[in-house]
């Protein structure tokens, strides 16, 4: 499955949860048909929270320690 989450990128301005549950949603069903991601749309969605990581929209860093 290689298409962008596009739909996830127009909802997530106005409601991130209903962006991760289209992103949840598209991963359920690519684990389901044995479905491979493109490794793009990977780097884009959150493993943990399947949120989309998009600079100044929904993804953020944080950083531990000075060192």
């Amino acid at each position: 499955l290689s298409l962008p989450p596009q739909a996830a990128h127009w909802v997530l301005p106005h409601s991130p949860a209903l962006a991760r549950f289209y992103c949840s949603t598209q991963r359920g069903a690519a684990r389901r048909l044995v479905l491979r991601l493109a490794p793009s749309v990977k780097r884009l969605v959150c493993r943990r929270c399947c949120s989309l990581l998009l600079p100044g929209e929904g993804g953020g860093q944080r950083l531990r320690g000075e060192g």
